[in-house]
Order: C-alpha cells, then sequence, then structure tokens
C-alpha cells in the first residue's frame, strides 16, 4: 500500500503544464523577433542565437520563428535587412553624410552576413538593392552633388569597401595617423566626384 509520503513526492516531481503564450499578431511578432535576434547577436556569439532563446528573448512561442519565417536563416536574413533599412532612415532622416564606416549596425549587419555566407547560405537573401531605393538615391545624388549614374556606382564601391573594413580591419593593424589618412582620401576622392562624373562623360547620363 502506498505511504502518505510516496504520494507527496509523486506529486511534487509531476512536471507542470507548460504555459501557452497568448497569441500575437503577425506584424508584431516578426518584429519583435527581428529585435530580439539584433539583440541578441550583439551580445551573443552567432552560433549560439539559435530559435529558443531568440524565441525567449522576445517572449514568443518556440514555434513562432516556423510560422512567420519558416527557417532560422530567413530570421536572420530579416534581421540584416532591418539592420540595412535602419541605417538608411537615419541617414535619409538625419540629412548628414552617413559615417557607415563605424557604425554598429552596418558592421553588425556585415559579419553577420560573411558568417552565414560561409556556412553556405543564399547570398540572395543579403541582397539589398539599397540603391532602388528612391529617399536614398535622391540624397545621395543631392549630397553627392552627382547625377544617378555616378550616385550609384560610388555608393557601390563604397558599401564594398565599407563591408571588407568591417570583416578585416584586424587583419592590417592599422595605426590611428593611417586609419586618418585612408578616410581622408576617401573624403576627397568623394569631394571630387562631380568633376569625376565629367571625366568619365557621366554627367549627362539620364
Amino acid at each position: 500500500m502506498r505511504q502518505d509520503g510516496d504520494v507527496k513526492h509523486a506529486v511534487a516531481t509531476t512536471p507542470p503544464k507548460a504555459t501557452r503564450r497568448k497569441r500575437v499578431p503577425k506584424e508584431q511578432a516578426q518584429a519583435r523577433l527581428i529585435a530580439a535576434t539584433i539583440a541578441l547577436l550583439r551580445r551573443m556569439p552567432f552560433d549560439q542565437v539559435g530559435n529558443q532563446v531568440i524565441c525567449a528573448e522576445a517572449d514568443l512561442n518556440p514555434s513562432t520563428i516556423l510560422q512567420h519565417f519558416g527557417t532560422l536563416d530567413a530570421l536572420l536574413g530579416a534581421a540584416t535587412q532591418d539592420l540595412v533599412t535602419r541605417h538608411v532612415a537615419e541617414t535619409v532622416g538625419s540629412g548628414a553624410y552617413p559615417t557607415s564606416l563605424n557604425n554598429a549596425d552596418v558592421d553588425l549587419r556585415n559579419r553577420l552576413v560573411a558568417w552565414m555566407l560561409l556556412k553556405g547560405a543564399d547570398p540572395a537573401v543579403f541582397r539589398t538593392d539599397i540603391m532602388k531605393n528612391e529617399d536614398m538615391l535622391a540624397f545621395q545624388t543631392e549630397s553627392l552633388q552627382t547625377g544617378k549614374r555616378t550616385a550609384i556606382a560610388w555608393t557601390t564601391m563604397a558599401s564594398m569597401l565599407i563591408e571588407a573594413y568591417s570583416i578585416f580591419q584586424e587583419t592590417h593593424h592599422l595605426s590611428g595617423d593611417e586609419a586618418d589618412d585612408v578616410l581622408a582620401l576617401v573624403v576627397t576622392l568623394r569631394s571630387r566626384l562631380p568633376e569625376v562624373e565629367q571625366s568619365l562623360g557621366w554627367a549627362d547620363t539620364p
């Protein structure tokens, strides 16, 4: 016959039922997952940011990533797009020329993309088409004082340089003066883009 102590022990060791969180609207859930992912990527190694920890950070059910993004890679891709979108909005909104070289959002995006590509992710997931953003294109042509063709070429080149800088900067061991020289050269080249545009015959390009 079972003793009272056995009954108490059996009751005490019965695992509690999992608490199911309330359903969250799609757009809100997606925004929370992206925000949680970015927050975690800032403070944890990339390979430790998985489904369970993201959903816990976002206070959502573990199945939410599957429901709204399909895969973790798709969510990470959405996070990289969000980082770019945020940077573009800040740049256009501030009216100041972007300081992408030392921007935390841009740096995180670039390092995450490089890590995922090494894992075999599809490059198409990370294409930003930043110069198809009409606000950004208008901002660039105005700030560079050039036409669209020159603005697109310059922004593309600058983006590729910044991506390389995010990933390989520690391999070059630049001194403070050397880094300043690089920046001064870039700024000078940028200031002379209207002249370069004329010499290339791009000034009249629609």
